[in-house]
């Protein structure tokens, strides 16, 4: 990870925040985007951009910023999502419905473009989003939402074809429960639904998320493109 320029997407709290933590210390160069009104750890890096990811001008504009500071760009990861509300399809909102989708899909092909538009010139890059074992599982009551991430593991699988002899890679990380703010609305019951689904137990934590993502943005993750990397304690049935 020595000298390479990344840019998360996401970075104020939860996944992003442990991603970001740990690329820095192992040397890259990492600044941070999230939205204006973010609440940021204390020890968040001084370098960070605000970006609206369902506005597709506010993402360019803020890759666009964290390029010129870099100095360039090797590695996008978009981090940036929402839940929405746990509840039965029938009472979902289309209000609802729409924002769900603008942020993790509409906002995943945001994010993708802007990065290529700056990785494929350069012959190099790697971009990664935050799916969800939602998407390939589907969650109860949860339906919007694993529409969306089951997009974006689509629209990672036909980019990464699409661009598979470009030197840029793109894959998706398919987390079960991770233990992060997003789930801070759920309520006991329905946290220990997730945990009880997972063959492990457990929910998982967002280190060991950094620590696979670490390695998908890798030099070394040369090979492997298009592709949905499994995190979710042995839940996923493909």
């Amino acid at each position: 990870m020595t000298g390479d320029r990344i840019a998360i997407v996401g970075a104020a709290s939860g996944m992003g925040a442990a991603i970001f933590a740990r690329l820095r210390a192992g040397g890259a160069a990492v600044v941070g985007l999230d939205l204006a009104d973010a609440r940021w750890p204390d020890d968040a890096p001084v370098t960070r951009f605000a970006v609206d990811v369902a506005d597709h001008g506010s993402v360019r504009a803020a890759i666009d910023a964290a390029t010129a500071n870099l100095g360039g760009l090797d590695v996008v990861i978009n981090c940036a999502g929402t839940l929405g509300p746990v509840e039965p399809t029938l009472a979902a909102a289309p209000e609802t419905i729409q924002r769900i989708l603008a942020v993790n899909l509409g906002g995943a092909f945001a994010v993708t473009q802007a990065a290529l538009a700056h990785l494929l010139p350069t012959g190099y890059g790697r971009i990664v989003h935050i799916a969800s074992i939602a998407g390939k599982e589907g969650n109860p009551e949860m339906a919007a939402y694993s529409a969306s991430k089951a997009g974006v593991i689509g629209m990672v699988k036909a980019v990464g074809k699409e661009y598979a002899d470009s030197g840029v890679t793109i894959n998706a990380i398919a987390p079960a429960a991770i233990d992060t703010p997003l789930l801070a609305g759920l309520s006991d019951e329905q946290r220990a639904e997730r945990a009880a689904i997972i063959p492990m137990g457990r929910m998982g934590t967002v280190g060991e998320v950094a620590a696979l993502v670490e390695y998908v943005v890798s030099r070394e993750a040369s090979f492997t493109t298009g592709f949905v990397y499994d995190l979710s304690g042995g839940r996923a049935s493909y």
